[in-house]
């Protein structure tokens, strides 16, 4: 009967919690002075420092590619067979039927954001830092104003020409702006801007890049990734946003705006606006969330960890109340609502049943399973247009495939580049944490 109850106690001792903060009191997980409890904490690897694009950089690069890709569907539309005898133009394309509001409209659009970083670059290069925060609200309103007030007259001035169904294209994304975004006017022109100004969460941003701390507080810990979920979420719907509106003017506008009588390939100009979609997406995921942003949430899931539900007869383990204000050790069992729940991770955080805890646990605790991912979509992108390369005739079509693809290799090169410099790094991480748990 005493070797039972000795069993007993030391089967209940290995599922102590190994660490409390709130206050010093007993808690319902035990005492943290019990026999045998040993603090883990997750060792992080120190990252490489990677060279990475500036935003003004970006906003170039990305204002090349998109007004590239709108005077190759505009080629696709308007192309001409200037090369025969009996041709009467001299140019490859058939520029007056081009509306010239449109292309203003179009190169507006996308020209606001490299505009706005390039002033900003310079107004910020002689202003003290102290009015950096309303010089960048008053350029955002001017730079608003003056954007509207040209898209405006473009407007009017194709309504002269072209039925209101067309003005409707035209103003389209101003809704699902205003669905995703609201009425701020910082994601307009920022791409690393959220949906709100909350200042608050604003100052916990260095040059856009939110840091982590390796706090041993449960709480500052689900503070901390519930801010990085949010956060992670601004960046993918601007992510998704940016891409649809750079891919829907440079396009789908242009076809929209095509004379009815024109004839076009059809099946072409579909696909080059899909090319246009998927390089715009790749790479703002590329410039969004860099390598160190993804290693910030990494770290940050190595503190919260994971909690598994254990069914069937392990529910008559023993195990602890959970407590909000207790940090858990790997493999401690807990029970919470009525069910049961076994720890994992070395440091335990998070809240069992959460399921927004479980996801970002299960997408960034390794990163490069993301990565290896989107190196995959973008080699299969880069793939299936060289085989549409080889096997296309049309000049037209050769020279539009051959200006996405250089745009297109440049993004995999870096997805390739933090794919492998993630896999290694983490794959050493692991090895020490591994070693550590162990000893």
């Amino acid at each position: 009967m005493a070797g039972g109850r000795r069993n007993l106690n030391r089967a209940q001792g290995r599922q102590q919690p190994y660490v409390q903060h709130d206050d010093n009191k007993s808690k319902a997980g035990g005492s943290n002075d019990g026999p045998g409890l040993k603090t883990v904490s997750p060792k992080h690897m120190p990252f490489p420092s990677l060279p990475a694009d500036s935003p003004i950089t970006f906003e170039l690069i990305m204002f090349m590619f998109t007004t590239t890709a709108a005077f190759l569907q505009f080629l696709h539309l308007y192309r001409s067979v200037w090369w025969l005898p009996q041709s009467f133009t001299l140019h490859a394309m058939n520029f007056y039927l081009i509306d010239p509001y449109l292309i203003g409209f179009i190169v507006t659009v996308l020209i606001r954001r490299l505009m706005f970083y390039t002033f900003r670059k310079f107004v910020f290069s002689w202003a003290p830092v102290h009015v950096w925060d309303p010089i960048e609200n008053a350029t955002r309103l001017s730079f608003l104003v003056i954007v509207l007030s040209i898209l405006t007259w473009c407007g009017y001035q194709i309504t002269q020409t072209h039925t209101v169904i067309n003005l409707f294209y035209l103003c389209y994304p101003v809704l699902v702006y205003f669905i995703l975004f609201g009425f701020s006017i910082g994601p307009f022109f920022d791409v690393l801007a959220g949906p709100s100004d909350n200042r608050k969460d604003e100052k916990a941003r260095i040059l856009g890049k939110p840091t982590h701390s390796c706090s041993t507080s449960p709480h500052t810990i689900r503070e901390e990734v519930n801010f990085l979920k949010r956060d992670f979420n601004n960046r993918m719907k601007q992510v998704l946003f940016s891409s649809m509106l750079n891919a829907y003017y440079t396009g789908f506008v242009p076809c929209c705006f095509a004379q009815s009588h024109l004839f076009y390939d059809v099946y072409w100009a579909t696909q080059h606006l899909t090319f246009i979609w998927i390089g715009c997406f790749t790479m703002y995921i590329v410039h969004c969330y860099p390598i160190k942003y993804c290693d910030t949430l990494h770290r940050a899931t190595l503190h919260l960890g994971r909690w598994i539900k254990l069914e069937g007869r392990a529910c008559h383990l023993p195990s602890h109340l959970w407590n909000e204000s207790t940090l858990w050790q790997q493999g401690a069992l807990v029970k919470h609502c009525k069910e049961l729940y076994k720890a994992e991770g070395l440091s335990n955080a998070a809240e069992p049943g959460n399921s927004s805890h479980s996801r970002f646990y299960s997408v960034f605790y390794n990163p490069s399973f993301l990565m290896c991912s989107l190196v995959g979509l973008q080699l299969s992108l880069v793939l299936l247009q060289l085989g549409i390369l080889i096997r296309t005739t049309e000049w037209y079509q050769v020279l539009s495939l051959s200006l996405l693809l250089f745009a297109n290799y440049y993004t995999l090169f870096k997805l390739a580049r933090d794919y492998l410099i993630c896999w290694k790094v983490y794959k050493a991480e692991a090895m020490i944490q591994d070693k550590s748990h162990g000893g």
